[in-house]
């Protein structure tokens, strides 16, 4: 079966008060440490009780769920020096681990991640990669903690990003900083397709990363639109789905109307040919949910899609 995917938000729940709150460093640091703390710590606990409710909505509409990157804002930022307990309400914290960790245990929903763009374990500066290492390696601690397995079910997906030096360079530069990362962080990690021409194509990612590495490639169509590096579609994911060992999570969306093909759409309107393969699939698309229920519509060979 094929399951399509909610990235972060629902715009639905959106519409009942569920929704996520930030905190910048800038706001922090004006405040007493005390007021700030208490302020962060509401702010992580409504992100968390959002979390579960969006697991529940995923679970009644048979949705697999990536989880926002900005649940705990400034809980890796060296500057603001503040962990989970340091807060306040760091009991109720560990309560809401708990529900969620019930929810997941309950309904089954698949559960992912796509941790911050600026995270890079190929990076030439070592701040960068000390900063990724923390961040990997706090939200792998985040999924043990609400009882997700630590394997690619569960998922951490993010970018190579770097083009100093050769293909096979990076990918040992990459695969020698991953190994410095936690173990459960490491059987979570995988590596989708870049959408510009000078970074990394499925082809790259399939033929010099993964051998490297061993590392699932997440494929993502529209990336591989614009960087298709003479692969066909088909002939792309074909090679991306060999490299997982549990059912692949893949990337879809369209090209928004304009004059940058790499910006997302709306509301996709093409048919979605999976070429007879099993995988999960997140809908990166602006309209979130609205998209997928409105996708459905459109194509009725999908609104059966993982039942």
């Amino acid at each position: 079966m094929n399951r399509l995917g909610l990235c972060c938000i629902s715009l639905k729940l959106k519409e009942q008060g569920f929704g996520h709150q930030t905190m910048t460093f800038k706001r922090f640091n004006s405040l007493p440490r005390e007021e700030a703390l208490e302020t962060l710590g509401d702010r992580i606990l409504n992100n968390l009780v959002t979390t579960n409710r969006t697991i529940q909505f995923c679970a009644e509409n048979n949705y697999v769920y990536r989880v926002s990157s900005d649940i705990f804002p400034l809980i890796t930022y060296d500057e603001a020096n503040v962990s989970l307990e340091d807060l306040p309400n760091h009991d109720d914290i560990q309560d809401e681990f708990d529900d969620i960790a019930q929810t997941i245990s309950s309904t089954n929903v698949r559960v992912s991640a796509h941790p911050s763009e600026f995270n890079s374990l190929s990076s030439l500066n070592e701040k960068v990669i000390e900063k990724s290492i923390t961040e990997l390696n706090f939200y792998s601690s985040f999924f043990d903690r609400i009882g997700l397995p630590a394997d690619r079910r569960s998922p951490m997906n993010f970018h190579v990003h770097n083009n100093n030096g050769t293909r096979e360079e990076i990918a040992h530069r990459f695969y020698n900083n991953f190994k410095k990362l936690d173990e459960n962080c490491q059987s979570r990690i995988v590596i989708e397709n870049d959408d510009k021409l000078n970074c990394w194509s499925v082809k790259e990612l399939v033929d010099i990363f993964h051998p490297i590495t061993r590392i699932p490639i997440t494929f993502d169509y529209l990336h591989h639109k614009c960087h298709p590096n003479n692969l066909t579609e088909q002939d792309a994911i074909n090679r991306c789905w060999e490299t997982w060992q549990t059912t692949p999570l893949f990337h879809y969306s369209e090209s928004r109307p304009g004059n940058n093909p790499r910006a997302h759409c709306d509301i996709p309107t093409q048919t979605i040919n999976t070429y007879g393969l099993e995988f999960d699939l997140d809908f990166e698309v602006k309209q979130k949910d609205l998209a997928i229920h409105e996708y459905q519509q459109l194509y009725p060979q999908f609104s059966t899609i993982g039942v």
